[in-house]
């Protein structure tokens, strides 16, 4: 009977589990050393190490450097995103990689700050040009993003249409000048050309941009209310800059 019992317990093809050797193996390998430190190393992760002398090191680093070299900095890249809505080229596309939204907050405030000086009649011109200019742009990158299927996010669209109206402030400028100078009469035919080779100077550089990301045929056709948009912007300006 006590073979019998003994013979059952031993299932044949099942190795037996000896917990006590395992024990010691383990106690051995615990007084070699610690086993934590056979886990070590640093950890990269998205291209960013976890080694302390290099996250604080790092190129990207701005915590510790001066302000006015921030400034610096920031005014230079909104300068070369300026020079790139003025003379697009579809190969670097700045706008579209390096998107920021402190040049068109520059560009609305410094247009509507013109306009302002130059009409008194009415005072409300930065605000027209303000509301006129957040519509438009919501308007447009609505019908960017969820009507034509333009492959860019919101804030893209808005960094597009924000830069191109620098071709509109330079307008605004030369407006600025000629009533500094004294050519106020008669220059109404002179002041609508520069305002429309102005918004054809603006819609050329965003549709020239904004083309790239727009998918199937008639790409144009796609891109109309930007036209519409800039040319409502163009109107604006026209009228507030006429001396009265």
């Amino acid at each position: 009977m006590m073979q019998a019992e003994g013979k059952s317990s031993q299932t044949p093809g099942v190795h037996s589990i000896n917990i006590e050797k395992d024990m010691d193996l383990l106690k051995a390998a615990q007084g070699e050393g610690d086993l934590g430190s056979h886990v070590e190393g640093d950890i990269s992760v998205g291209g960013i190490s976890g080694t302390k002398s290099e996250a604080t090191d790092g190129e990207f680093n701005t915590l510790d450097e001066p302000i006015m070299q921030t400034i610096t900095r920031d005014l230079k890249a909104v300068g070369r995103k300026m020079m790139g809505a003025l003379m697009p080229n579809p190969s670097k596309n700045l706008l579209m990689k390096e998107w920021d939204l402190w040049g068109p907050l520059i560009l609305c405030t410094y247009i509507g700050l013109m306009l302002q000086g130059m009409d008194d009649s009415s005072g409300y011109q930065f605000t027209e040009l303000f509301i006129l200019v957040c519509l438009g742009t919501a308007g447009v990158t609505y019908h960017l993003i969820n009507i034509s299927h333009a492959t860019l996010s919101t804030f893209q669209a808005i960094c597009v249409l924000g830069y191109c109206l620098g071709p509109l402030a330079v307008g605004v400028s030369l407006f600025e000048l000629m009533n500094l100078f004294g050519l106020k009469k008669d220059t109404t035919f002179f002041r609508f050309l520069i305002v429309v080779g102005c918004v054809a100077w603006g819609t050329y550089s965003s549709t020239k941009t904004l083309g790239t990301t727009v998918p199937g045929e008639k790409q144009y056709m796609k891109l109309a209310p930007v036209i519409v948009y800039f040319s409502l912007v163009g109107i604006l300006i026209f009228y507030h800059s006429m001396p009265y």
